[in-house]
């Protein structure tokens, strides 16, 4: 009897704790679920944000909130309080419940604006179509910037307080990423809050902005990249772009009237100091497709808004350039695109179709070929502007390309001009070393086909730190071969020398820093020089200053399959001396860049810097 009464509130007090547990396992289950299917969700959102799909974005992120919150709030019941006081797993029950208030914490404040935002700017009706992303959404961004970053940072505080000593790691390692991630947007969210009025006046957000953007091929060199023979014109208003025309050069042939309102001292369409204009070819100032042939950017801009004052046509709030490599890196991001015949774009084929294939491919049949390249830009701008690509990879394939000296920008706008100059974007030669310490050997291609396709080229930096001097040295190798024969990448300018057509002809700018002098040259004397002519200086040595950087031209011949080195020494002035910064032409292919560790003693340190050219001492 005694033993029935004792064990009667045993067994109960057993079948509660039973109850109990399997409730807190379901509950368990139920913070997992609602999760997951959280996580699931935010891709959905993501996608819905890049294709402008409001109501998607919207829907996906009142299921993310939903979720998030229910975890929240099971994670702070009765039973996992009674969970916590068990020492084996309290710290797991703790990291649980703290992951899902740090979860929380953000969706729960910085969804519900977000939402708000992109609502309003559907409220406005569709865009008008056009080429580009419709940037609308993000005007009101200002507003809403400072609460999602305050959310993270306060869901970082909850993650990073966490005793995690035993936490296993299908708690702790969710909390480890989560804490990573944040610790990765907080910083770009608040570079995109410092920055964002010069961002929306880009946008068109209080007036219509007109850009070029630029496309230069490697396969004809240039010092910026290449030659522009076709380019966009775009305007962007209220934060959505339209294509406006495509211009080519034809639209600027040189012409050397008098009444075409040219400079007829220089022969050119500005005026250039003679210390500068030595250092160029004739070609430079007369010819877009030359316009680049100069390794600073804003002076090829300077020659595009020449030529359209000259033809009547208004001036560019900016301008942007890219090459081929850079939109082959952009597939990347969105993955490889299929052509009306079931032909396969990708990321590693992109440059040969926009650079060399098809030459060969279409031979002189120009209506085929204008085609082909008509449908692989059409698909690739389709595919590029859809939204169909994830943020994160398509922003690192873009930071990628200007890394390697890929993307130029140029703003009429002292705001937005300095933003490109703050991280290396405005392709400028530098007037002083107190920023950066600048090098750079360029290339032109004096050929006039698309040989340069086949070139490769290495750079590296050596320095005698008791002497104050730096060999820059550039490593070429042509890959051309023998059954390349369409006329179009064969150099026409050859025969008239008498030399191969599948040879590179390449003037060779060597420029050293302002205060620098040039030691010596390899090679000392250019491969080629042209007697005088009408012309002047075409294929002959130069010298000159540009900005307060010395530099030299020389012509460089390279044979199909040759190989050979080509370098400078450069006595660097006294005085402390900026970061190390080293520039070439970019070119069809990626180029290896490496600095002596001897260099060190020479250059102050680049870290902490925002530009993203700058070269590091390894």
């Amino acid at each position: 009897m005694v033993i029935c009464l004792v064990g009667g509130p045993l067994a109960t007090v057993f079948l509660v704790a039973l109850l109990a547990a399997g409730a807190f396992a379901q509950q368990v289950l139920q913070v997992r679920e609602d999760m997951e299917v959280a996580k699931e969700q935010l891709g959905v959102a993501a996608a819905a944000a890049v294709g402008m799909d409001f109501s998607g974005f919207a829907q996906a992120s009142e299921e993310i909130v939903e979720r998030t919150e229910r975890a929240r709030a099971t994670s702070s019941g009765p039973l996992w309080d009674l969970a916590a006081e068990i020492p084996q797993v309290r710290n797991n029950v703790l990291a649980v419940r703290g992951v899902t208030d740090a979860v929380n914490t953000i969706t729960s404040r910085s969804l519900p604006p977000l939402v708000e935002m992109v609502s309003t700017a559907d409220a406005g009706g569709a865009a008008d179509p056009g080429l580009g992303i419709d940037l609308r959404p993000f005007l009101g961004a200002g507003t809403v910037l400072p609460t999602v970053i305050s959310s993270l940072e306060e869901a970082s505080a909850i993650a990073t307080s966490l005793d995690r000593t035993g936490v296993v790691p299908a708690v702790s390692e969710p909390v480890d990423e989560m804490v990573d991630l944040i610790a990765m947007a907080v910083p770009a969210l608040t570079l995109v809050q410092e920055h964002l009025p010069e961002l929306m006046h880009a946008a068109g957000a209080d007036k219509p902005m007109l850009y070029q953007l630029m496309i230069q091929t490697p396969a004809e060199i240039r010092a910026t990249g290449g030659g522009p023979a076709h380019w966009l014109v775009l305007k962007v208003e209220n934060g959505r772009a339209e294509l406006v025309a495509q211009e080519n050069g034809v639209d600027l042939m040189y012409s050397a009237l008098p009444e075409a309102g040219f400079d007829t001292v220089n022969g050119s369409l500005i005026k250039l100091q003679p210390k500068v204009r030595s250092l160029y070819p004739f070609e430079l100032t007369n010819w877009s497709s030359n316009f680049t042939m100069t390794p600073h950017f804003p002076r090829a801009v300077e020659l595009f808004h020449a030529a359209r004052k000259w033809t009547g046509q208004p001036q560019f709030d900016g301008v942007i350039s890219i090459d081929p490599i850079v939109l082959a890196h952009m597939l990347e991001a969105t993955g490889p695109l299929t052509l009306a015949s079931g032909e396969e774009v990708n990321a590693q084929n992109t440059g040969s179709l926009l650079m060399s294939e098809p030459y060969e491919r279409f031979g002189a049949d120009n209506a085929a070929m204008d085609a082909f390249f008509s449908e692989v830009t059409s698909v690739m701008f389709d595919a590029l502007t859809g939204g169909e690509w994830e943020i994160g990879p398509m922003w690192d394939q873009l930071v990628r390309s200007a890394e390697e000296g890929r993307i130029n920008l140029w703003f009429e706008d002292a705001g937005l001009q300095s933003l490109a100059h703050e991280y290396g974007l405005d392709g400028a030669l530098r007037e002083d070393n107190t920023e950066a310490t600048q090098l750079g050997v360029y290339f032109n291609d004096y050929s006039v086909g698309k040989l340069n396709y086949w070139l490769d080229f290495t750079q590296r930096a050596t320095c005698n730190a008791d002497a104050r001097t730096i060999t820059v040295s550039m490593d070429l190798r042509s890959r051309m071969t023998d059954d390349i024969s369409s006329e179009y990448t064969l150099g026409l300018r050859n025969g008239f020398r008498g030399i191969d057509e599948r040879t590179m002809m390449l003037d060779v700018l060597f420029f050293a820093p302002p205060g620098a002098e040039i030691l010596s040259t390899e090679p000392e004397r250019g491969d080629w020089q042209d007697g005088a002519n009408w012309q002047g200086n075409r294929f002959r040595d130069r010298a000159g200053v540009d900005h307060g950087n010395t530099a030299e031209s020389k012509t460089v011949l390279l044979e199909m399959g040759e190989e050979r080195t080509i370098s400078y020494e450069v006595q660097l002035p006294e005085g402390s001396l900026g970061p190390l910064e080293l520039r070439h032409s970019p070119g069809a292919n990626d180029t290896a860049v490496t600095v002596d560790a001897n260099c060190g003693a020479l250059f102050a340190s680049p870290e902490g810097s925002r530009n993203i050219r700058l070269s590091t001492i390894g």
